[in-house]
């Protein structure tokens, strides 16, 4: 099965990571192009600040499986991302999350992301019908845009997803849905309606909304 890699850090006060004419710009592509370029190795890296928090910068990569991606950071791991906190001041988490059909919509120039948190015991069935529900918000759009707006979406693999504001170590399950912000009026319509729905499902413990500007390394 097909995975994607989540994980979130801490950038240093001051720093413009993403600028490459910049000392600390080079850093993050240059740990990404190594971590490309060894043996058994993600497929690709998509990455960025956090619109509305550039404190934070995100990483995802696409694994064939977790096992895939556990086996690689045993060997190459610590070496290939030493130079990392030359600009991060910390790590927030690394999980992992199955995409519905893929991590395509990270292929867009932005994504907006919506993260729904869950209590780590939920059922099959609970989760079988929060898909259900993205699933009709999706079909019941207006209009004919259903080939201009690349969407994903998936639960993530383990329980223990750190839930973004909550000051006393809460964790659980994740729903996240993925955007791509390729057209104005008809992402943003849709990203409403389906925040509205994650929101306000009857045992979320969370929820996190935001948008990033896309950055990507194929692996050569």
């Amino acid at each position: 099965m097909k995975i994607t890699e989540v994980g979130c850090m801490g950038v240093k006060p001051g720093l413009r990571i993403t600028d490459p004419n910049t000392p600390e710009g080079v850093v993050l592509p240059s740990v990404w192009k190594t971590v490309l370029s060894q043996p058994g190795g993600p497929q690709n890296v998509f990455w960025g600040l956090e619109k509305e928090d550039p404190s934070k910068v995100w990483a995802f990569f696409d694994w064939d499986s977790v096992q895939q991606h556990e086996d690689f950071a045993k060997r190459y791991g610590a070496e290939a991302v030493k130079d990392i906190p030359k600009v991060c001041t910390h790590g927030e988490f690394t999980k992992h999350v199955a995409l519905i059909p893929s991590s395509h919509a990270l292929r867009s120039p932005s994504t907006r992301i919506i993260v729904g948190y869950f209590p780590s015991d939920i059922s099959v069935g609970d989760k079988d019908a929060i898909v259900q529900q993205v699933q009709r918000v999706l079909t019941e759009r207006d209009g004919n845009s259903s080939g201009s707006i690349c969407c994903s979406y998936g639960w993530g693999l383990e329980i223990d997803y750190p839930v973004r504001g909550a000051n006393n170590g809460l964790a659980g399950s994740v729903f996240m849905v993925l955007i791509g912000e390729e057209t104005e009026g008809e992402h943003k319509t849709l990203a409403g309606r389906l925040a509205h729905a994650i929101r306000y499902i009857e045992n979320s413990i969370g929820f996190h909304e935001f948008t990033i500007q896309i950055l990507q390394q194929e692996r050569e």
